[in-house]
C-alpha cells in the first residue's frame, strides 16, 4: 500500500471568510454570523487582517453587559489581535498541532502574503470525518448483531 501524502490547508479550509471592517458594530458582527451560520470573522483595518472576532468573544461581551449588546463598542473593542496566521501549503498535521498546543480554534490562511481563507475546527472535524469514511476497513458482520 502506497502511503499517503500529508495534506496541506489547501484542501481543508473556508476559502473566502466573512470579512468586517474594525470600525463594524458589535450588534452587525453578531447578524452576520448568525445569518451566515458561523462562528468567526476575519477583522479588516485599512485593508489589513488586524485579527479575529468569534462569537465566543460576542458571548463573553453580552455576559459582561447582561445579555444586552452595548451598540456604543465597535468589533474593534473586543476582537482578538493574537492571531494565528498559516499558510495555505502547511502541512496539515502541523497545523493541527499548533492549534492543540494553543487551544485555538482557527488559524487565519494566506496565500502569497494574501488572506486565502480560515481553518476551523469545524473543518478538522469533517475533514477528519471524510478521511475515515475514505478508509473504512470492510470488516466482516458481527455474528452477535
Amino acid at each position: 500500500m502506497k502511503p499517503q501524502k500529508i495534506p496541506t490547508l489547501a484542501g481543508t479550509l473556508t476559502p473566502f471568510p466573512f470579512q468586517v471592517d474594525c470600525e463594524t458594530s458589535i450588534s452587525e458582527a453578531r447578524d452576520i454570523m448568525n445569518k451566515h451560520d458561523i462562528r468567526h470573522l476575519i477583522v479588516m483595518e485599512n485593508r489589513d487582517i488586524a485579527g479575529i472576532i468569534t462569537d465566543r468573544d460576542l458571548h463573553h461581551h453580552a455576559a459582561l453587559y447582561g445579555g444586552k449588546p452595548d451598540d456604543s463598542l465597535t468589533v474593534k473593542d473586543i476582537y482578538n489581535t493574537n492571531i494565528v496566521v498559516a499558510d495555505i501549503h502547511d502541512p496539515l498535521d502541523k497545523v493541527l498541532e499548533s492549534m492543540a498546543e494553543r487551544h485555538i480554534g482557527s488559524v487565519v490562511v494566506l496565500n502569497k502574503g494574501e488572506l486565502a481563507g480560515i481553518f476551523t475546527t469545524t473543518d478538522a472535524c469533517k475533514h477528519f470525518a471524510k478521511f475515515i469514511q475514505e478508509n473504512e476497513t470492510k470488516q466482516p458482520p458481527d455474528m452477535l448483531a
